[in-house]
């Protein structure tokens, strides 16, 4: 039962009761993850890497980019991707970002 607590007003000399309602909060497990859209993927390659395969005098490999160590751990769809294969180690990946990565030759990587 909720508890009712009166109240006097003394300039109007009015009575007013208010319930008052318990708060009951529910909070679930979340899961904060630091997240990375697939066009900033190339800027965290070095910059002397990144111009070696974007001249294409580097055609034999391709770029690992491990993202854990970096600091996040899921990339999302958002963006546009060059077309030169990479490969990404993330713990999650978006279905759109795990398309573009694909689409673009390279090769997604589960990481736990």
């Amino acid at each position: 039962m909720c508890p009712l607590v009166t109240v006097v007003s003394e300039s109007t000399e009015s009575i007013l009761v208010v319930e008052v309602l318990p708060v009951v909060s529910i909070i679930t497990e979340q899961i904060w993850t630091n997240t990375i859209p697939v066009t900033s993927l190339w800027s965290l390659v070095p910059e002397e890497t990144r111009e070696a395969y974007v001249s294409g005098k580097k055609t034999d490999t391709a770029p690992v980019l491990d993202l854990l160590p970096l600091g996040y751990s899921k990339v999302l769809g958002k963006g546009r991707i060059p077309q030169i294969p990479i490969v990404v180690r993330a713990r999650w990946f978006s279905k759109e970002a795990e398309r573009k990565i694909k689409e673009a030759g390279g090769v997604v990587e589960l990481v736990a």
